[in-house]
């Protein structure tokens, strides 16, 4: 059973991707996905209006168009009743409804949250967990969000200046982008887009904290290897590429993630657990600062914040196999989540991707993590995985112009 990420995201809308994601799986098991309360068709709390393309840039939330979307949602659903542990007591009764007595949970990014509680909640009827991108509710997002970004992008830095043709492309990648950080802390440049709703180019007012978010959103998976080329561009003075990138990553997320299930778990569960002065200090040195604390907190002032019973914030002990996955360069749920998670996961098993990303390998052969996968499952057991084919060559860095 797959569980989508987000939090908020729906993952019936995912079959295309999870039936080719998960194939080696289906002659033998079922493929189930439900979608957890408040996302996809089960009443998805999506915020209705959307912005203009020069509009979405400079924040995360509109405060006027979240204030209408929480007053709107409000008249539909109890917003402080999407958490993670009142959210995970419906799948029990999913399983009981389609006859699944044992589970295999596949969890990625949130989902992964929502596979440890499961764990927690229903210890008897999961047979195995994967992990990818790993959440644990000591996470407590945002508190490490911009540190994590930008050490993400500094290992991808190295990455590159190891990598011969990398190296020779762009020997300047570091410095590259020192000084296209440094042109648009001074003021917003204009770059231009392509708005898909009108079809036309627009003009955008682009700074510092855009560029950082767009980079961030890059680092989740294989774009990244488009950086060097893109800050190349930027540190001339061209951000248009980085701009494109974000309009279309705002868009994406606006269709996919429902905000109450987004904010009713990061308000609830994580922000009031954040050392604030803690998370400015280590914020306010990176490309983002403090951008994403600032707007998670203004966020979740309006938002309803659900209870959550203090033993949920307790690690989840199990003996269940799992196995735990994490990239070197995730800029979200780095490898010491995969850490923490595991501490009283008795057997389990962490596998680092050197080159991966967020839920990504980073390889270019394909298979290796669904071979890694099938067989983890298959045998329901940690030992002697497949693993040989993770250090295999890694995906080559965009050299040429696209």
């Amino acid at each position: 059973m797959p569980l989508a990420g987000g939090p908020g995201q729906g993952t019936a809308a995912l079959a295309g991707g999870y039936g080719r994601q998960l194939d080696f799986l289906r002659e033998r098991r079922d493929i189930v996905l439900v979608d957890q309360r408040g996302t996809g068709a089960s009443n998805g709390l999506l915020c209705a209006a959307t912005e203009p393309t020069p509009a979405l840039f400079g924040h995360l939330f509109n405060p006027a168009r979240l204030k209408a979307c929480r007053d709107e949602l409000s008249k539909r659903a109890d917003l402080t009743r999407y958490t993670t542990p009142i959210a995970a007591a419906d799948f029990g009764r999913v399983w009981d409804a389609l006859g699944y007595e044992r589970v295999n949970l596949i969890g990625t990014s949130y989902g992964s949250r929502m596979a440890l509680e499961l764990t927690r909640q229903f210890p008897e009827r999961i047979r195995t967990v994967t992990l990818d991108a790993i959440a644990p509710v000591s996470l407590t997002w945002p508190s490490l969000a911009a540190p994590d970004a930008d050490a993400a992008l500094a290992a991808l830095a190295d990455d590159c200046q190891s990598d011969l043709p990398c190296a020779r492309a762009f020997p300047r990648f570091k410095q590259d982008i020192d000084v296209a950080f440094r042109r648009v802390s001074r003021q917003p440049v204009n770059a231009v887009v392509h708005d898909s709703a009108s079809g036309q180019m627009v003009r955008v007012r682009f700074g510092r904290t855009d560029l950082g978010y767009a980079v961030r959103g890059l680092l989740y998976g294989d774009a990244a290897l488009l950086l060097p080329q893109w800050f190349k561009a930027a540190a001339s003075g061209s951000y248009d590429r980085f701009a494109q990138a974000y309009v279309e990553r705002a868009r994406a997320l606006d269709g996919e993630i429902a905000d109450g299930v987004h904010l009713g778990v990061y308000c609830a569960e994580d922000l009031p657990r954040v050392d604030w002065q803690a998370a400015v200090a280590a914020a306010r040195p990176t490309h983002l600062g403090t951008y994403l604390i600032d707007e998670y907190r203004a966020a979740c002032a309006v938002w309803p914040r659900g209870t959550v019973p203090s033993s949920y914030f307790e690690p989840v002990h199990s003996r269940v196999p799992t196995l735990l996955m994490t990239g070197r360069r995730d800029p979200v749920t780095p490898p010491r989540t995969a850490t923490d998670a595991a501490r009283m996961l008795d057997r389990s098993r962490i596998l680092l991707w050197r080159y991966g990303g967020h839920a990504t390998d980073g390889l270019l052969q394909r298979g290796c993590r669904a071979t890694i996968v099938s067989a983890f499952i298959q045998s329901a057991t940690v030992a002697n995985l497949p693993t040989a084919c993770m250090t295999s060559t890694p995906l080559p860095f965009a050299i040429d112009p696209p």
